[in-house]
């Protein structure tokens, strides 16, 4: 991805998590979140979100198949989530796709754009 995709679809991401204040997660039955590695980083894992519960829904499919769209409320994600992604040095990737790429950023970034 080019800086202006990235720039891009950070911004789209960030104007509709603001209007409907939830972000999405996949998740599993017993409590555990799709995370992957980081294409951009070496030793870096990514939690993966998505803006909104359709496109999360998209990606249940093959490896991720017994996963489920999970909401995560903006306020939630901004008290609680941020702090643990960051003290686990974890990345966040938005709007992963069906090319399996995502923007990846550190969550304290998102959280930033997101308070903005």
């Amino acid at each position: 991805m080019s800086d202006i995709e990235i720039e891009s679809e950070l911004i789209s991401f960030v104007e509709k998590v603001r209007q409907s204040e939830q972000l999405w997660a996949l998740g599993a039955d017993d409590g555990g979140f799709v995370v992957c590695d980081s294409n951009q980083f070496e030793n870096a894992d990514v939690l993966l979100l998505w803006e909104s519960e359709a496109a999360a829904k998209a990606q249940c499919k093959e490896e991720w198949a017994d996963y489920s769209p999970v909401e995560i409320n903006l306020d939630e994600f901004l008290d609680e989530w941020v702090e643990d992604l960051k003290s686990d040095d974890a990345l966040v990737g938005l709007n992963w796709n069906d090319d399996q790429v995502c923007v990846e950023i550190e969550p304290v970034g998102l959280a930033r754009a997101l308070s903005e």
